[in-house]
């Protein structure tokens, strides 16, 4: 669980609801490109091998095979890390006061947007495709009235079920809020009853 002491902006008596990140059959394609990536240069190694060992009587040409297998290795481990990194800092909270959508854009910039739940105008769940139906994952945007229009949570679990979770909060909370909802969306004023 969080801390939400560690959370940008903290306000009194909220409580986490969801903590999001995508799903986890995301990382299929990185692990994928890990494998072509160790399988990789030892195929280009045995076909030199089979093919055309009198090169590896060479030394400067078995030197420089030697490291720009390296610097691929290097070069290739720096691009996995960076798409893991990506894809585990990418968060999605959800708290009783407000939406956090933590992005990290790489290695070192990272953007942080805020969203309090009142404001909160359309939830939509998108799911997409065979698989996305298959596994229970998709988008959700919900949009609002201020000036960034939507939040996008990217291939998260159970988007229905977090949209309509969303919404249902959003709706204890406006209530809480009423007056700023009022002024925020620049609805008349209510009748005195």
């Amino acid at each position: 669980m969080i801390d939400l002491r560690h959370l940008p902006n903290p306000v009194p008596d909220e409580k986490v609801i969801h903590i999001l990140r995508r799903h986890p059959i995301t990382l299929f394609t990185l692990g994928v490109g890990l494998l072509l990536l160790i399988v990789g240069p030892f195929a280009v190694w045995l076909g030199i091998v089979s093919f055309q060992p009198e090169l590896l009587d060479d030394r400067v040409f078995v030197a420089l095979v030697v490291m720009g297998g390296s610097a691929f290795w290097l070069f290739a481990w720096l691009f996995i890390f960076q798409h893991f990194i990506d894809y585990y800092l990418d968060i999605w909270i959800v708290t009783t006061k407000r939406v956090l959508n933590i992005e990290q854009t790489g290695l070192f910039a990272r953007t942080v947007s805020e969203l309090r739940l009142y404001r909160i105008q359309d939830v939509t769940s998108i799911v997409n495709g065979f698989f996305h139906t298959l596994l229970d994952f998709g988008d959700v945007e919900i949009q609002t009235a201020g000036e960034k229009t939507r939040f996008v949570f990217e291939e998260i679990p159970h988007p229905t079920r977090i949209s309509k979770s969303i919404l249902e909060f959003a709706e204890i909370d406006r209530k809480e809020h009423l007056d700023e909802a009022v002024e925020q969306f620049g609805m008349p004023d209510r009748p005195n009853v």
